[in-house]
């Protein structure tokens, strides 16, 4: 199926070169593809693949802009977070087509991420993801880190001051859940930069799924920016005992996978780490850029794409712990039941 594609793409390339210039991915090694895209031939022509029905559009001219064209180009800016170097660094399209271009493969991707970023829902995918956390430092039951970390946007026109979040710069909160190989199987990217993590978390559909039992016993890692609860997993505050020193311990150590999976994200995807620079549009685009990310960083994973050199951690705010009057009872009892079980 890649050869045929690959002469399809061939083809199509001899049909229609207006466009093609600097963006062959025939020329390139697969370590160059890597650098500039992210991902290595083989995986690049099957996304192409995959988008080429929601991407075919013509120019006003009646040309038609090639599928690999615009697919690399959006990998280009998720990768450098520069829309000018793209503009610049191509032979073919305007500034105006390019924008238009992000827009469709931000749109496609997106979609994608609904349908395939997924919590396990099988007994035996659930029981898989809590035997790989468990490995870490024998916590149990675990299927999932939470946290949120902020990406930098452009102030908006409407609701300005919620999107200021607490460094003073304007951003959405972007709560994320992953696994134990930093595969993100969760995700919620609509709040704005001055919301409270635990708020997010309260408003979110994932918390009303564990509330109603969807996932059985099994639990979530949370700082303690989080609520204590049943299904949610948050340090001891002032511990008083080896044991929950132990489960302190255990608890950050397995919790970490989340906060490594921000920085292989913002590292892959330049657009999300504020080196990159902010993003320029309107919040429900950048949290669309986002989302697309969010996907392309699972397919990295699964393939086993190397990981690029890790930037700086991105300037995030602090977040407020919780009030512990906001810990469930049920929560307790869970807690101080692991804690006697595993870590006494």
């Amino acid at each position: 199926m890649e050869f045929l594609y690959v002469v399809m793409y061939d083809r199509a390339l001899r049909r229609e070169r207006r466009f093609r210039d600097r963006l062959d991915l025939l020329a390139l090694s697969d370590s160059e593809l890597i650098n500039h895209y992210r991902f290595p031939r083989h995986e690049l022509l099957q996304l192409i693949q995959e988008l080429e029905p929601a991407l075919q559009r013509k120019t006003r001219r009646g040309h038609a802009i090639p599928t690999h064209t615009q697919v690399l180009i959006a990998l280009r800016f998720f990768a450098s977070g520069s829309f000018q170097s793209i503009v610049g660094g191509i032979g073919g399209p305007s500034q105006g087509s390019v924008s238009r271009i992000l827009r469709d493969v931000t749109n496609a991707l997106s979609n994608k991420a609904v349908e395939q970023i997924k919590m396990p829902s099988t007994a035996h995918d659930l029981r898989v993801c809590a035997e790989n956390f468990r490995r870490i430092r024998n916590f149990p039951r675990v299927v999932g880190a939470i946290d949120c970390t902020h990406v930098a946007i452009k102030g908006p026109s409407v609701d300005e001051a919620l999107y200021m979040n607490s460094k003073r710069y304007h951003s959405i909160n972007v709560q994320v859940v992953c696994d134990a190989a930093n595969l993100i199987i969760s995700y919620c990217a609509r709040f704005p930069g001055a919301t409270h993590d635990s708020i997010i978390w309260n408003n979110c559909a994932l918390h009303r799924r564990f509330d109603r039992g969807d996932f059985g016993d099994y639990l979530l890692l949370g700082d303690s920016g989080y609520p204590l609860e049943s299904f949610l997993m948050t340090p001891v505050r002032n511990h008083t005992t080896a044991s929950e020193e132990r489960y302190n311990w255990a608890h950050t150590r397995t919790r970490v996978i989340v906060e490594q999976t921000f920085g292989i994200l913002k590292s892959r995807f330049r657009c999300l780490h504020k080196s990159g620079g902010v993003l320029m549009y309107k919040p429900l685009k950048c949290a669309k850029i986002v989302t697309s990310c969010l996907l392309l960083h699972n397919r990295c994973v699964t393939s086993g794409i190397p990981v690029p050199q890790q930037l700086e951690e991105d300037e995030q705010p602090d977040v407020a712990p919780v009030d512990g009057r906001a810990d469930h009872e049920t929560g307790r009892v869970i807690r101080d039941s692991i804690i006697q079980n595993f870590f006494d």
